[in-house]
């Protein structure tokens, strides 16, 4: 995709590509499992904003899962990252601003698993008389 049509989307594929690399390398080491953990609640949230932005509407600007799921349409994506959203609201924000671990190899495993799972449903979503204008603005061919 040329870089001039990136989009939030796009972007979240690339954090999941990112997330399941250094999960095949990853062992328990600390570091490791946070950049893991970082780069899934990246692609969620990433993900998540690529829809609401899809369905017409403007997301907040936050990382707090609760702010930008209320702008999601009620369905199966929204109880899906509703089904992790404590876990990567930590990870938002304290593998960013503190020393503590707060995550672990299975638990980075089975968000990656709902990433992949999110990533494929915002794909089957997305209306086929879509075009991308630019950078997260979406217009529906008439």
């Amino acid at each position: 995709m040329p870089r001039d049509r990136v989009t939030l989307l796009d972007r979240a594929k690339g954090d999941l590509i990112i997330a399941e690399t250094m999960l095949g390398l990853m062992s328990e080491n600390g570091i490791i499992v946070d950049a893991c953990a970082y780069h899934c609640q990246q692609c969620v949230e990433k993900t998540v904003k690529f829809l609401i932005t899809l369905q017409g509407d403007v997301y907040s600007i936050s990382h707090d899962t609760d702010e930008y799921l209320q702008d999601l349409k009620d369905g199966e994506i929204k109880e899906l990252v509703k089904s992790i959203s404590m876990r990567i609201d930590r990870w938002a924000t304290t593998i960013r601003y503190s020393h503590t671990l707060i995550s672990n190899k299975n638990t980075v495993s089975e968000v990656l698993s709902c990433c992949k799972k999110l990533i494929e449903m915002a794909g089957a979503v997305i209306p086929e008389d879509t075009v991308i204008q630019e950078q997260n603005k979406v217009r529906r061919v008439t």
